[in-house]
């Protein structure tokens, strides 16, 4: 008689931006869907799955339990609203693999947990409701979040156990969901595992705050140690992804404890902690010439590109990490209005430029028309002759894989811009060196990411700069036109 604890894996993975106008359409999860035997074979090895979800299934199997893998779907990169029909198949789907997979003890979700549908504002909360439908009140539901995860009320009364990523930038995935599925087992052999949330309500935009530095390091420090001495299982700090204009938003503290009462305790001591550090969780920011500036008077001074220490321009406004579309050329139409002498690099989305570079072949010149091609309220396009450096498929092997479509590199006088179709990744050096743009040897290098960037660009750039620019992502909240978010948010209230 097997008597292995059956445990569901199921994944949906996508950062979504409301202010994005591009819906993600199904044709961008549906190469990554994988199911049943394909996503995991334990005689085969681990063949589907992303980090969270891989490491789990070996903290299932190290506590003696059964991987039984449903369906996993995902976008590889953040942006707008995801169109209906894909959170649609995947419930359809997880219906089927529910009904079909005989007994089932627990339940695995790897989810980012900031996603909206075009019309389901919460739709990691809608899935997980739709699980506990399938398998009932008793079988504990465990899940693994983004950082910027949007934990809802909702999602809360579906879910026994929520982790989140304690890393930002996000360097434990894999630990994270190790940590969910382990909390499971430990839950199904028995032992106390009780869970306490406190909603926040604040948002704070990304490129303010990151785990490397204070005041965010010391709150999240605080959860290592308390779960370190013992006094709790587990703790998370979901500082919410800011960009979704709905009613349901908010930041979430959770802890996990072996009673209520300490679990409590804790969630609502951190969750204090990061209402009183709000404040300093804003990043300054200068104008695009006050950068430029800067990077001018750098190489000036002999601290230039050539010497292997850019400027970073962070122009986390249009990062796709975000849910950006990443089409702003804002950064570049300074530069050449200015007539900069800087050596500068930075990528736009713009599919139509890819094309005309490809009719107009490499080391041949034209006029081109470059970005504000999707997003409101961006100055620009940027039109200007331009040289046709090289020419790419668009996929990215260095690093992890990365694919941006069909891809050009143009030379605008000193500027290069990496033309793209999906630029993806954006705060990974690697992916502006696979198309021949080596950061190191330029001037100024334009960054379209919030803080992924640190992991990175902060092993060799010189001075960062977060520039105050318009887009999806903008740092500076009070710049959209909310109408959905809920009373008394800060920091509008």
């Amino acid at each position: 008689m097997n008597d292995k604890k059956r445990i569901l894996f199921l994944e949906f993975h996508q950062e979504s931006n409301t202010f994005n106008p591009i819906t993600a359409s199904a044709e961008l999860f549906l190469p990554s869907l994988i199911e049943g035997k394909a996503a995991y074979d334990p005689d085969n090895g681990v063949n589907f799955l992303r980090t969270m979800a891989a490491h789990a299934a070996q903290a299932v199997e190290d506590a003696g339990g059964e991987v039984i893998p449903a369906a996993f779907i995902r976008s590889n990169s953040s942006g707008g609203r995801v169109a209906d029909e894909v959170l649609q198949l995947l419930m359809e789907k997880l219906t089927y693999y529910v009904n079909t997979s005989g007994s089932i003890d627990g339940v695995y979700a790897a989810l980012h947990g900031a996603t909206c549908t075009v019309s389901e504002d919460d739709a990691c909360g809608a899935l997980l409701a739709h699980v506990r439908a399938l398998v009932g009140k008793d079988v504990p539901i465990a899940a693994s979040f983004d950082l910027h995860a949007n934990i809802t009320p909702r999602l809360l009364e579906s879910a026994d156990i929520v982790c989140g990523y304690r890393t930002y930038p996000h360097v434990d995935q894999a630990q994270t969901g190790r940590r969910a599925a382990s909390l499971l087992m430990r839950k199904l052999a028995g032992e106390p595992v009780e869970m306490a949330a406190v909603r926040v309500s604040m948002m704070i935009p990304p490129a303010g705050y990151t785990t490397l530095e204070e005041p965010f390091k010391s709150l999240m420090d605080r959860g290592d140690a308390l779960i370190a001495d013992g006094t709790l299982l587990d703790c998370s700090v979901f500082a919410v992804q800011p960009w979704l204009d709905i009613d349901c938003l908010g930041s979430t503290v959770i802890a996990i404890a072996g009673d209520a009462e300490t679990a409590k305790a804790y969630a609502e001591e951190q969750a204090e902690t990061l209402w009183s550090i709000r404040e300093d969780c804003w990043p300054e920011l200068v104008s695009i010439d006050e950068v430029i500036d800067h990077a001018e008077a750098a190489v000036s001074a002999g601290e230039g590109g050539a010497v292997g220490k850019p400027v970073l321009l962070i122009d986390a406004a249009d990062s796709t990490n975000g849910g950006a579309v990443g089409d702003s050329p804002a950064v570049a139409l300074r530069l050449l209005e200015r007539g900069s002498t800087l050596l500068a690099c930075m990528f736009i989305k713009d599919p139509a430029a890819v094309r005309h570079a490809f009719a107009v072949g490499v080391g041949n010149a034209a006029e081109f028309t470059v970005g504000a091609g999707y997003t409101p309220g961006l100055p620009g396009p940027l039109k200007a002759v331009g040289t046709v450096r090289s020419l790419h498929d668009g996929k990215c092997r260095r690093g992890s894989p990365k694919d941006v479509g069909l891809a050009a590199v143009i030379a605008f006088g000193n500027l290069d811009i990496l033309v793209c179709d999906e630029p993806c990744a954006s705060g990974d050096p690697e992916l502006l060196r696979h198309f021949g743009i080596e950061p190191k040897v330029y001037d100024l290098v334009v960054v379209k990411a919030n803080t992924s960037f640190r992991a990175t660009y902060g092993q060799f750039a010189g001075a960062v700069y977060f520039a105050d620019t318009p887009g999806a992502g903008a740092s500076n909240l009070r710049l959209f036109d909310w109408k959905h978010i809920p009373e008394g948010m800060y920091p509008f209230e």
